[in-house]
């Protein structure tokens, strides 16, 4: 899989321990995105608005909207998840389990015709 950041660019066939140092902190700029092909993979992109700093205090971490394509179908995560939840996710989604799914409610967004 490769995985992609705003600060790193493309890192191919990244493995667990270097997605989880990656995205322990949010040097890697305001998205990531690990792909297992160019229609499959999951991404986070940060969110900055009014919002921001309320989502910082209860939750320690900036808002981040998580996202997945499956296909021809783009999904969007309910509400927003902190930067760990986000990383359990990816490193979810790089071992090959359902996990990173099943922890989230998932509103379909967009339908790409391919």
């Amino acid at each position: 899989m490769i995985l992609t950041t705003e600060e790193f660019g493309d890192l191919p066939n990244v493995d667990a321990a270097s997605l989880n140092e990656i995205l322990t902190e949010d040097a890697f700029g305001g998205f990531a995105i690990l792909s297992a092909s160019e229609t499959d993979f999951i991404q986070i992109g940060n969110i900055w608005g009014p919002e921001t700093q309320a989502f910082l205090t209860a939750h320690g971490s900036d808002p981040w909207v998580l996202e997945y394509r499956e296909g021809s179908q783009l999904y969007e995560a309910f509400g927003y998840v902190t930067l760990d939840q986000a990383r359990q996710a990816f490193t979810s989604y790089l071992a090959g389990t359902s996990q990173w799914c099943s922890q989230f409610s998932w509103n379909a967004k967009q339908r790409f015709d391919r």
